[in-house]
């Protein structure tokens, strides 16, 4: 019998009693769509027998699944660890730190639900932390919010450099001979497929700033302002946090707009940590956009 579980902060919630390698009854399918307009995220212990196939399967019930890192696969792996396809990866992406970001705003196709299946994790665990893009709106000085709701940002992923660490703002702008991939959001933005809500689009690896605050004589000072005050007073605080500690056989399913992911350094002498990707996109694919940006030959290499 399903059961619904509030974890925190209106991030996530546990559904326990499911076996997702069988199907959904109406009642599941209802409970589970309440949950997720609510805590933009779905923890699903104890999935021991989750195929490939089966995880497909239930993500395409938020959209269309994507073709990522492997050309024809709609799956990929997060690992540590060479092979599954991670080889071409760099050690930074394998290995290291990734600072908050949803996956692919510097495209115009941000993933709009992405689940990791946890195969393998180190014998001392492993995290991944979840910040409420949603929230800090309603928590913030209504005169702060209204500012603002009149200002883009500059999203951007140097490809030459590969810093999934980067703290983009406070690093200056990106190289312009580089070749960098950027788009530009409203900070605010309505949410593409939950109508009413709105989100914040900026974060800690991808923005480098606000564009009507920049200034190329002053070097972006007022830009970095105000985003140090979204981040350090009401984004990335611990009652915007849920910190998932996983378990061999934990699907989580997220909202990528409503929701930004980070995680610690988690190098393979710790032990393997290996995930099952799937991701959804109703809009496009950020992997082949970023394939065309490159002119390469396929996904494979886009993250060498």
């Amino acid at each position: 019998m399903l059961k619904i579980e509030p974890l925190s902060n209106q991030i996530g919630a546990r559904a326990v009693g499911l076996d997702l390698s069988k199907p959904l009854t109406g009642d599941d399918a209802r409970a589970l769509d309440a949950a997720w307009l609510e805590t933009h995220a779905l923890i699903f212990p104890d999935q021991t027998t989750l195929s490939t196939e089966n995880q497909v399967e239930f993500l395409s019930r938020f959209g269309p699944v994507l073709e990522e890192r492997i050309p024809g696969d709609q799956h990929s792996f997060v690992s540590n660890a060479d092979g599954k396809g991670t080889d071409e990866m760099n050690a930074g992406y394998r290995e290291g730190e990734l600072t908050p970001h949803m996956d692919y705003t510097y495209t115009p196709y941000p993933a709009d639900v992405i689940s990791l299946y946890a195969m393998t994790i180190p014998e001392s665990g492993t995290q991944t932390r979840f910040y409420n893009n949603v929230s800090p709106l309603a928590r913030m000085p209504a005169k702060f919010r209204d500012e603002l709701a009149r200002y883009s940002i500059f999203c951007a992923h140097d490809l030459a450099a590969m810093k999934p660490d980067a703290r983009l703002y406070l690093e200056g702008r990106t190289d312009p001979k580089a070749p960098t991939q950027s788009h530009t959001w409203p900070l605010i933005r309505q949410h593409p497929t939950k109508p009413g809500l709105e989100t914040l689009m900026c974060t800690l690896q991808q923005t480098e700033r606000i564009i009507e605050l920049s200034d190329d004589a002053k070097g972006d000072i007022e830009s970095r302002a105000v985003l140090d005050r979204i981040f350090n007073d009401f984004l990335y605080v611990r009652e915007n946090e849920y910190v998932h500690d996983w378990r061999p056989g934990d699907l989580v399913v997220w909202d990528n707009i409503a929701l930004q992911h980070a995680r610690s350094p988690c190098p393979s002498a710790r032990g393997p940590r290996t995930f099952r990707r799937v991701a959804v996109c109703e809009a496009g694919n950020g992997v082949l956009d970023t394939v065309e940006f490159l002119n390469i030959s396929d996904s494979a290499a886009a993250f060498a």
